[in-house]
């Protein structure tokens, strides 16, 4: 009996490993090999393709109690740009530039601003934003394209001499990176921006990406890069303003940035050349316009900035 119950279960496990099974076994083994690694990939670049792609906000709105006209610029790359031009009483333009996922009423508190002071505005949407044409994002390095548009509306007009720029986010960093090779911007402000791309990569990865920084910052940092036709070490804010023809900068980053760190402003601050001047904005929460709650001495700063600075170079 003990005999016959040892060769039935030899019997069974010979059913249960037999070799249809075990083939079916192998095979699932192997799809899993090759599905979850593949599956894995997919996901990462989803994830690039949403860090590339601008999230698209085409409620622009208007601004209120002063005369604008809707303009559309063609960048030298052909990308067509949306904006509002308001014509000013002065000799001297500003170009004011929003920051990611956002549109040009985001800053329109300080085009209000800047306009009552009399200076001819360039509000523009950034491509792939607001009304503008669609285009990967670039942070910063091709968005400096759509900055020079509107450098080149603003001097072709008879009544502008001087033109300067103010940009929030990535709006600054696109500021920074026209500036860098177009010295027909005089004076900029610079909102809530990151020093380098590198920096706020390592700084702010998770805030744009739902994956964990390790082990998959690198991979998406590469894929990123393949996409866009771009090397990381392209975007650096910081080096842009050691190395370019010196101009004013005033620099504004609120204490409570929650995205890109105060210190971000501090490396700016450092690296830029004279005249320079760094404004941490006490009691700011949160990676925002740092106008909100701070009208008065915001709207002090900020006139004085360009009143010197387009003054010093008449």
């Amino acid at each position: 009996m003990k005999h016959s119950v040892i060769l039935a279960g030899k019997e069974n496990t010979s059913r249960f490993f037999g070799k249809g099974r075990l083939k079916s076994i192998i095979c699932i083994l192997l799809l899993g090999v090759i599905t979850i690694p593949l599956l894995i990939v997919c996901v990462i670049y989803a994830q690039v393709i949403v860090l590339t792609t601008p999230g698209r906000n085409r409620n622009i709105g208007t601004i209120p109690d002063i005369a604008y006209e809707d303009v559309t610029l063609t960048t030298a790359d052909g990308v067509a740009i949306s904006g509002w031009y308001v014509a000013g009483t002065q000799p001297n333009a500003i170009v004011i530039v929003h920051g990611i996922h956002a549109n040009r009423a985001y800053l329109i508190p300080q085009a209000v601003i800047l306009a009552e002071a009399g200076y001819h505005l360039l509000l523009i949407d950034l491509r792939g934003h607001g009304l503008s044409e669609d285009a990967m994002m670039t942070f910063g390095y091709r968005e400096a394209l759509d900055v020079q548009a509107a450098v080149d509306y603003l001097m072709a007009l008879p009544d502008v001499e001087q033109v300067g720029a103010l940009g929030h986010s990535l709006g600054a960093a696109a500021v920074v990176r026209a500036a860098a090779t177009d010295q027909r911007l005089k004076a900029l402000v610079l909102q809530s921006t990151y020093s380098s791309l590198s920096q706020a990569v390592n700084n702010s990865f998770n805030n744009f990406v739902l994956l964990p920084k390790w082990p998959f910052a690198p991979v998406v940092i590469a894929l990123a890069e393949f996409r866009t036709d771009l090397d990381m070490s392209q975007i650096d804010s910081a080096r842009d303003l050691a190395t370019m023809p010196p101009r004013p900068v005033l620099i504004i980053h609120g204490k409570g940035d929650n995205v890109f760190p105060v210190h971000h402003a501090q490396i700016m601050f450092d690296s830029a050349q004279e005249p320079k001047t760094l404004w941490i904005v006490e009691g700011m929460a949160g990676h925002v316009n740092p106008i909100d709650g701070h009208e008065p001495e915001y709207k002090e700063r900020v006139l004085a900035f360009f009143e010197d600075a387009f003054s010093s170079r008449e």
